[in-house]
């Protein structure tokens, strides 16, 4: 039993996160919507996310175009939905890179109706110190904020206000007293719009019809993901969060959709480790506080952490190059202090960001918030990143507090709160196993303790960055 199995009668299939996001959704993403998609949308946020792409062993970055855009030249339909924020250089940027690469975007779709992140809104939000260092959210200085800020309090700028320069002007003008820090010049912001709104303008859909159109059709439909649960606005751990709603519910919505209508939601944790990017409670962390205040300054970025621990490298192309199973790192992996511990991880998975570049707090998975997630994402999950922890004597994963069984959005709680964990022996390389009854017996006990306590079925595993390293474990209803 495989992938046909797992995708009998479905139509609409969602990438979630079940946790703080970067957990490997670009991955399952590009899986997905090479073997099976007609259509791949996304619904929430802007570039403050990432969706990291491997094929053939070339990675991949996107900020803003799904990565199903990979597949236009079957003609497999990529949209940008409503419910995104669009900063429109950076999309042209995307647009730019996918030409180098030679990768067509004819049959790509942008809302009309998706909000375009405007200069004095980037200006605002980089102005206002957010980063974790200075106490804040981690914000990643994007306009993203402001952007939706805008939005609710009904002063947007919208892709089709592109397209009629007198309205556009209009609502400009307007919204100048609420950014009296800036001088905003109505004229000039429409200058530097017009150039990427006219490269745009074919793309430029009524998405939520079409969408809707797609569905008539029986077409395969797949919704990405952005971000993470635990940063939903309305289910995360707020204030710690994104602007948007990347739960199930906000990720359909974001396109026009209902969530009743997604047939196979599943929702991608890490085990198992998890990480987690900016500030805000983070209960399992190694390193605890330490490691909070360690990624929150300025000089931990990977060469910074390779040069730091005597990690040897090579540096080409601007991109540090090293052996992550060598024989330094399987030392900090097995460490007794934590914070080392967490480091010699990141360092074995990469967990750096995609957007940011901002070293990843790290933690053991934690049992509870995948509950939690799968109560409102849906129970089907995929684990992502065990290979990445081939070189450990044993791991950890929590299962529920000492002091508060459930999970809670209360930041006190959360922080205060201590961990019961479970220790498994380490379980080696699986790079290469491509069924899950050849995977250890003690990845294959933990992964059977996490669904009993989650109440979640595992669909899926991820063995490697590559699509090709994948285990599909079809598990019924």
């Amino acid at each position: 039993m495989g992938l046909d199995d797992l995708l009998n009668g479905v139509q609409t299939l969602a990438i979630l996160c079940n946790q703080w996001g970067d957990t490997g959704k670009g991955k399952f993403s590009d899986y997905f919507a090479s073997y099976w998609a007609d259509v791949t949308a996304r619904g929430t946020g802007g570039n403050n996310a990432g969706h990291t792409v491997v094929v053939n062993g070339i990675e991949k970055i996107f900020h803003l175009i799904p990565a199903g855009i990979l597949n236009d030249y079957r003609g497999q339909i990529t949209i940008l939905g409503n419910g995104m924020v669009i900063d429109l250089s950076v999309l042209a940027h995307e647009l730019d890179e996918l030409e180098l690469d030679k990768i067509t975007y004819n049959n790509l779709m942008i809302s009309k109706d998706a909000s375009v992140i405007m200069p004095y809104q980037v200006n605002r939000d980089k102005a206002k110190d957010q980063s974790q260092k200075g106490g804040g959210i981690g914000s990643t200085g994007r306009g993203i904020g402001p952007c939706y800020t805008d939005k609710i309090a009904r002063r947007g700028i919208f892709i089709e206000d592109l397209f009629n320069k007198e309205r556009l002007s209009k609502k400009i003008d307007k919204i100048r007293e609420i950014y009296p820090e800036q001088k905003i010049n109505t004229s000039d912001i429409i200058d530097s719009l017009t150039p990427f709104a006219e490269r745009i303008k074919p793309f430029v859909r009524d998405t939520v019809s079409e969408m809707h159109r797609f569905l008539r059709e029986r077409k395969k439909i797949l919704l990405e993901g952005a971000q993470g649960l635990l940063l939903s606005i309305e289910h995360g751990t707020y204030p710690y969060v994104t602007s948007s709603d990347c739960s199930i519910n906000g990720t359909a919505s974001g396109v026009g959709i209902s969530a009743r209508m997604i047939d196979l939601p599943l929702g991608v944790v890490k085990f198992p480790f998890m990480t987690r990017v900016g500030a805000g409670p983070f209960p399992t962390e190694l390193g605890g506080a330490k490691s909070e205040l360690y990624c929150a300054e300025d000089n931990h970025a990977k060469i910074n952490e390779l040069i730091n621990f005597k990690i040897p490298h090579e540096v080409i192309d601007d991109i540090a190059r090293y052996d992550r199973k060598c024989e330094k790192i399987k030392e900090m992996i097995n460490s007794s202090d934590e914070l080392v511990q967490g480091i010699g991880i990141r360092l074995a998975a990469g967990e750096y960001g995609a957007t940011t570049g901002r070293p990843r707090r790290i933690g053991w998975t934690d049992a509870a918030a995948a509950r939690y997630a799968v109560g409102i994402n849906g129970s089907l999950m995929i684990l992502t990143k065990p290979d990445s922890l081939s070189i450990a004597d044993e791991f950890k994963i929590s299962y529920g507090y000492k002091n508060n069984f459930s999970f809670s959005k209360d930041e006190d709680l959360l922080r205060n709160t201590k961990p019961n964990y479970k220790s498994y022996e380490g379980y080696g390389d699986i790079s290469g196993i491509r069924s899950y009854f050849e995977l250890p017996g003690s990845l294959k006990n933990a992964i059977k303790d996490f669904e009993k306590f989650t109440g979640g079925r595992v669909a899926s595993i991820s063995v490697g960055p590559d699509r090709e390293e994948t285990i599909v474990r079809y598990h019924p209803k």
